[in-house]
């Protein structure tokens, strides 16, 4: 995001022109890193928008990267510039140049005194001398230039271009190239893992709610034996099938009919157990 905001903003050169790019900038950005999760998630509910995302998304990645590879490149364009002319081949010629310059204003005075003084042959003379050091100038002017305009590469990718016998420049933009695409792909794997590890984290901090039993329904069966509420709790998990028929389970149960007509109460009260004509059936959830 900043590597993109910083090459876009340096474009224009108005105040106004460098908020409107900076402003674009970041909202392609956040573009980029929402179009993917959103176009996948519109997909997956069945909206054709989330194909036309999934379709932009690639060219904003690629924008992105041009950008990131723009920046560094610009960046150490300017970096190796600065340490070019602070170096001492370059200020030895800096002083060089200003001497001459020196040299040359003095001589331009002293043309200019005699011509005006009548020393016509003086000046001619001079002129000559000014003549060879305005030559020299030149040279020197265009030896500064060579020196600023020669490329240059990071010593990293230098010492890195000498192991391999590779040229450092193709190097350093390959370096750059890679590092882009690095920063901006897993920028987006990274937003998707952490949204993720969020959702596990979520659901884990979750408390488990296990399914409405019998057993939770205390108001309804509270007035039950142990034995009636564990008759109830087979009831409900069907060991006596979808329709249990109380007069079959009494003739198995202690107790026969006393026993089992409170839990076939208990059980409609609690909603787990309905009337189906003259039998009963279980309430499915």
């Amino acid at each position: 995001l900043a590597f993109t905001v910083q090459l876009w903003i340096s474009m224009p050169a108005g105040l106004g022109g460098q908020l409107v790019a900076g402003a674009t900038a970041v909202a392609l950005e956040l573009c980029k890193f929402s179009f993917a999760p959103l176009g996948l998630w519109l997909c997956s509910q069945g909206q054709k928008s989330g194909y036309a995302l999934l379709f932009l998304w690639p060219l904003l990645v690629m924008i992105s990267i041009v950008a990131t590879v723009g920046f560094l490149a610009t960046h150490s364009e300017k970096q190796q510039q600065r340490s070019t002319r602070n170096s001492l081949e370059y200020q030895a010629l800096q002083q060089q140049l200003n001497s001459l310059q020196q040299q040359i204003n003095t001589l331009n005075g002293l043309i200019n005194m005699d011509a005006n003084n009548g020393y016509r042959q003086r000046a001619i003379d001079t002129a000559a001398q000014l003549s060879t050091l305005e030559t020299e100038r030149t040279q020197l002017i265009t030896k500064l230039s060579t020196i600023e305009q020669t490329p240059s590469t990071h010593s990293a990718f230098n010492s890195l271009a000498n192991a391999l016998n590779a040229d450092p420049a193709r190097l350093q933009h390959i370096g750059f190239l890679a590092l882009a695409i690095i920063t901006d792909i897993v920028g987006l794997v990274a937003l998707l893992a952490f949204n993720a590890a969020a959702t596990v984290c979520k659901r884990v901090s979750q408390p488990f709610q296990q399914p409405e039993t019998v057993e939770q329904q205390p108001d309804h069966i509270s007035h039950l034996n142990e034995e009636q509420r564990q008759l109830a709790q087979r009831i409900h998990a069907g060991e006596f099938g979808n329709r249990p028929v109380l007069r079959n389970i009494s003739t198995i149960v202690s107790g026969g009919y006393r026993t089992v007509k409170p839990v076939f109460e208990a059980l409609q009260q609690a909603g787990a157990l309905t009337r189906n004509g003259q039998g009963f059936a279980l309430v499915k959830r």
